[in-house]
């Protein structure tokens, strides 16, 4: 294994401390990502679905340490531009250890600052989410392959596959609720 960055990742210097609310700010700059037909979302349930064995090594026998996943998870729910995931997956991250440091890192696509292990995965998670799980670039794969073992490249597979499926499932929901409360329909009377 190569010692230093993964070489897809370009190395930085520390982010400023007490920025780690970015995350959600970021997420809002662009549109949260929809399915795009009830098809689609059925095409991601069942690749999801066909990952439970590995999503269940991950959460019940810790395949993924639980700071390492939910850098997985604030990367790809930024990715996804869902702020509601990305803030309870920061709070998250923050309850396992990750340092407000790493989040602005991650947050900033400064991974540079994070350890090796943690720049491979979340480098493939978010290569993966971006291109809804087309194949990633050969530099990436080799980049990964150094860093993960095998069983840590498919959990961090699953664990982008079914935060990528939560994302979408709830930015669809409120794409729904709001198109559904449109000018003058459906709004909630004040209390």
């Amino acid at each position: 294994m190569a010692e230093g960055p993964p070489s897809a990742v370009p190395a930085v210097a520390r982010p400023a401390p007490g920025r780690h609310d970015r995350a959600v700010a970021t997420s809002v700059l662009r549109g949260p990502r929809v399915f795009d037909s009830p098809l689609e979302a059925a095409r991601d349930l069942a690749a999801v679905t066909r990952r439970a064995r590995v999503l269940a090594a991950v959460f019940a026998l810790r395949r993924l340490d639980p700071p390492l996943r939910e850098r997985v998870m604030v990367a790809v729910s930024q990715v996804n531009a869902c702020r509601g995931c990305t803030s309870v997956h920061v709070r998250w991250a923050q309850q396992s250890g990750v340092t407000p440091g790493e989040l602005d890192a991650i947050d900033l696509g400064e991974l540079g600052f994070l350890d090796r292990r943690s720049q491979a995965a979340v480098a493939y998670a978010t290569a993966l989410a971006e291109t809804r799980f087309r194949p990633v670039s050969p530099d990436l794969a080799a980049v990964t392959a150094e860093a993960l073992t095998p069983a840590e490249v498919e959990a961090v597979e699953a664990i982008a596959r079914m935060i990528t499926f939560a994302n979408l499932t709830v930015s669809t929901a409120e794409a729904v609720i709001g198109r559904l409360r449109g000018p003058g329909r459906l709004r909630r009377r004040p209390d």
